[in-house]
C-alpha cells in the first residue's frame, strides 16, 4: 500500500521492544503497515467473538425497549406465521423502557442542578499571571461590582465562567443524557472527546455576533461499535501500556476517498494522517460500503521475523473491504495513521458496575431486568391467551348436523338461535387460570421494581396513606441508592477527567489572540479574556446537584470567619492596634455572594474605603451580618 510522505514522518516516533527490555528506535517500512492492517483486523475479530454474548443480551435489550414483541413461537420453520397460533397474544411490557426513562432522569437531577453551578475550579495563580492579569480591565459593566486586584477567588470565578460558556455551546447534558442510558440499558456509557469547528453566538457588551471557531466537544459513542482493550495488567511485566480501544464504523467507500483528498498526509496533524492512493486500492461491497477499523492508543504489533513494535499515543485507521466482489481474500490495508497531539486517551468510559477484577465490560440494571421482563411478559401474553379462551372457548357439536355443516359450525353471539336439536359442548377447562396467571404477572413486576430499584415512588405514585413521612423518604432512598452511586462514581471519575481535558483542550485550540467573551453571574458583567488571560492549569471538582446546597455553605462559613475576625480586630484595638478590617469591602463581598451586582443604591461612600467607621462597634456589625442572612430575627447563636 502507498504511503507517501508519512513513513518518514512515522519512523521518527515507532519504537521497538529489544530482548533486553530496552525500548529502541526502529526502521518503518511498507511491510510493518500490512502488519498494523492484519493485527487490527484481527484483534476487532477476536474482541467481537469474546463479547458475542453480550451482544446478543443488548439486542434484545433494545428489543424490549422498543416494546417490540418476540413472535419467534408463532414462526414455522419457513418463516411464515403459523396460523394455528396466530390468535395467541403479542404483546411487550414497558418495564425496561420505563426504568430506563426513570434511571436517566433521576441521574440527570443528580449531576446537574436546576440552577448554579455543578463544578468548582482551583486555578493555579503564579506570579507571572497575576502581574499580567488585572481583573478590572477584564469586566464590563459597573466598577463598584468588580473587584480591585485579582484573587485566588476570581481566578477561579473567570475559570468556571470560562468552562461553562464552552459546555453551553453544544449542549453537554444531552451528550451525558445519552452516555447515561448506555450505561444504564449495556452496562457501560461511552463518551469520546475531540475539537470540532462550531458556529458559535457569542455575547459582549455591545451586543451578540456569530462566529466560527474551534472547542473541545465530548461526544456521545454507542458501546456497541466500540471495543475496549480488555487486556489486563499483567504482574510480570515491566513496561506499562495505555489501553488500546477499537472504534468501528460502516460507511460509503466514495465518503471515505473525499475525505482523504481533503485531508493532508501530516500524521502530527489531527485532520490528517492520510496515506495517499490508499482508498484507490480498496474494495466495497455490492452497496458501495466498507467496515472502518479504527484503533487508539499503545499498539503492540507483533512481527514473525523479528522483534516486536509498539507504537505510542497512535490512532490507525484500517479498512476493511468485501471478499464477495473480488471472489477471495477482502481488500484490506491503513488508510490513515495519527500520532495523539495529547497524551490522555480520547475515550471516557462510564461503568455502571463491575462484577469482577477480570470483567472488562459492566453490568446494567436493564441486563439484570432482562429476564424478569421476559418472564412478565410472558406471563401477561399467556393471561390474555387464557382469558381469550374463557371468552370465546372451544366447541364441540355434531359434524353430521346439516344446519350447523351450511355454516361451518355454530355461530356463537348473544341470542343466537340455532334451527337445530344437536347439543353444543363448551370446552371451559382449556382456559386454564386466569387468577394464578395474573398473580404470577403481579409477583414478575415487583420482583424487577425491587431489582433495578425504580420503585412506585421513583415514579410519582404515593405510598399508603399511613406511612409516615421518614417511612416514605426511605422507600424513596432506598429505591434510588444504586443511582445515587453511580452518579457519584461518574462525577468523581469521568466527569471530572473531562473537565481537566476540556480545559486543556480549550487552551490548546485558542488563539493567542482571540478574544474570548463570556458572562461571570457573580461579577453582573461580561469579561473579555485572551489565552494569556487564563491561568494556565486548573484543577476541578464535581459536587453535581450539591452546588446551590454547598455555595450556601461556603457562604455561611465566610461570615462566621469575619464574624471571628471583627472579635480578634475589637480586642486588637483594644490593646492600641490599628483597625484590620475593611468593612466597606466586607460588605460589599456579602452583597456579592447574595446575588446584588449594582451597588449604587445599596452602599455609601461617604468615607474613603477602608475608612468607613463602625459607629455601633464591631459586635453590632457581626450581629447584623448575621441578620442579613438570617432575616425575621431568628439568629443562630454567636
Amino acid at each position: 500500500m502507498a504511503n507517501g510522505g508519512s513513513e518518514a514522518a512515522v519512523e521518527d516516533q515507532v519504537s521497538e521492544i529489544a530482548s533486553d527490555g530496552k525500548v529502541k528506535k526502529r526502521r518503518f517500512d511498507k511491510r510493518d503497515w500490512n502488519y498494523i492492517a492484519e493485527y487490527v483486523i484481527e484483534e476487532y475479530h477476536r474482541r467481537k467473538r469474546e463479547r458475542s454474548d453480550r451482544e446478543q443480551q443488548w439486542s434484545d435489550i433494545d428489543r424490549q425497549i422498543s416494546m417490540k414483541p418476540d413472535v419467534g413461537f408463532k414462526l414455522l420453520p419457513n418463516g411464515q406465521i403459523d396460523r394455528y397460533k396466530a390468535w395467541m397474544a403479542e404483546m411487550e411490557l414497558p418495564l425496561q423502557a420505563q426504568a430506563l426513562e426513570v434511571l436517566t432522569a433521576d441521574s440527570r437531577k443528580m449531576m446537574f442542578p436546576d440552577s448554579g453551578s455543578w463544578f468548582r475550579a482551583e486555578a493555579e495563580l503564579t506570579d507571572s499571571y497575576l502581574q499580567k492579569v488585572d481583573f478590572k480591565s477584564l469586566v464590563h459593566g459597573d466598577e463598584m461590582g468588580v473587584p480591585s486586584r485579582i484573587t485566588q477567588d476570581n481566578a477561579n470565578k473567570l475559570v468556571e465562567g470560562f468552562m461553562s460558556e464552552q459546555f453551553r455551546q453544544y449542549d453537554l447534558r444531552t451528550r451525558i443524557d445519552r452516555i447515561n442510558a448506555e450505561a444504564f440499558k449495556y452496562g457501560v456509557g461511552v463518551g469520546r472527546a475531540r475539537i470540532e469547528t462550531k458556529s458559535i453566538i457569542t455575547d459582549e457588551a455591545m451586543g451578540s455576533f456569530k462566529l466560527n471557531k474551534k472547542l473541545p466537544v465530548l461526544h456521545p459513542c454507542s458501546i456497541k461499535n466500540v471495543y475496549l482493550d480488555d487486556a489486563l495488567p499483567s504482574m510480570h511485566s515491566a513496561q506499562m501500556l495505555q489501553p488500546s480501544h477499537i472504534s468501528v464504523d460502516y460507511m460509503k467507500l466514495e465518503n471515505l476517498a473525499l475525505a482523504a483528498n481533503k485531508g493532508s498526509a501530516d500524521p502530527n496533524d489531527a485532520d490528517g494522517g492520510w496515506l495517499p492512493g490508499a482508498a484507490s486500492e480498496l474494495t466495497p461491497d455490492a452497496q458501495g460500503y466498507v467496515t472502518v477499523i479504527e484503533m487508539e492508543g499503545d499498539i503492540v504489533v507483533p512481527r514473525k521475523s523479528t522483534r516486536s513494535f509498539v507504537l505510542h499515543n497512535a490512532i490507525v485507521t484500517v479498512v476493511l473491504g468485501s471478499s464477495k466482489e473480488t471472489g477471495g481474500t477482502a481488500s484490506r490495508g491503513v488508510i490513515r495513521f495519527r500520532w495523539r497531539k495529547f497524551p490522555w486517551s480520547s475515550y471516557l468510559i462510564f461503568p455502571y458496575h463491575y462484577e469482577g477484577a477480570d470483567d472488562r465490560y459492566a453490568a446494567s440494571p436493564l441486563m439484570k431486568g432482562r429476564p424478569i421482563q421476559m418472564a412478565a411478559t410472558d406471563a401477561l401474553n399467556r393471561l390474555l391467551d387464557s382469558a381469550a379462551l374463557k371468552n370465546q372457548p372451544p366447541i364441540g357439536y355434531n359434524k353430521d348436523d346439516m344446519t350447523f355443516a351450511e355454516g361451518g359450525g355454530p355461530r356463537i353471539y348473544p341470542g343466537a338461535q340455532w334451527e337445530t336439536i344437536d347439543p353444543v359442548r363448551v370446552y371451559e377447562e382449556v382456559g386454564g387460570n386466569p387468577a394464578a396467571l395474573q398473580a404470577a404477572l403481579q409477583l414478575f413486576i415487583g420482583m424487577y421494581a425491587e431489582l433495578t430499584g425504580v420503585l412506585p415512588g421513583r415514579l410519582g405514585a404515593q405510598t399508603l396513606s399511613h406511612t409516615t413521612a421518614y417511612a416514605k423518604g426511605a422507600e424513596l432512598q432506598r429505591g434510588a441508592t444504586r443511582t445515587v452511586d453511580y452518579v457519584t462514581q461518574t462525577g468523581g471519575g469521568p466527569l471530572t477527567r473531562w473537565l481537566d481535558m476540556s480545559y486543556q483542550m480549550s487552551l490548546d485550540v485558542l488563539a493567542p489572540k482571540e478574544q474570548v467573551s463570556f458572562f461571570i453571574p457573580a461579577y453582573g458583567g461580561y469579561v473579555n479574556v485572551t489565552k494569556a488571560m487564563l491561568p494556565e492549569h486548573a484543577q476541578f471538582t464535581w459536587f453535581g446537584a450539591g452546588g446551590p446546597a454547598e455555595e450556601q455553605q461556603k457562604m455561611q462559613m465566610k461570615i462566621g470567619a469575619l464574624q471571628l475576625a471583627l472579635k480578634m480586630d475589637q480586642v486588637a484595638q483594644a490593646g492600641g492596634e490599628p483597625r484590620t478590617l475593611n468593612m466597606s469591602g466586607a460588605i460589599k463581598e456579602v452583597l456579592r455572594d447574595g446575588g446584588w451586582t449594582d451597588f449604587d443604591q445599596l452602599v455609601q461612600m461617604a468615607q474613603p474605603e477602608g475608612q468607613l467607621a463602625l459607629t455601633a462597634g464591631p459586635q453590632a456589625a457581626a450581629e447584623s451580618l448575621r441578620a442579613l442572612h438570617h432575616p425575621g430575627g431568628q439568629l443562630p447563636p454567636t
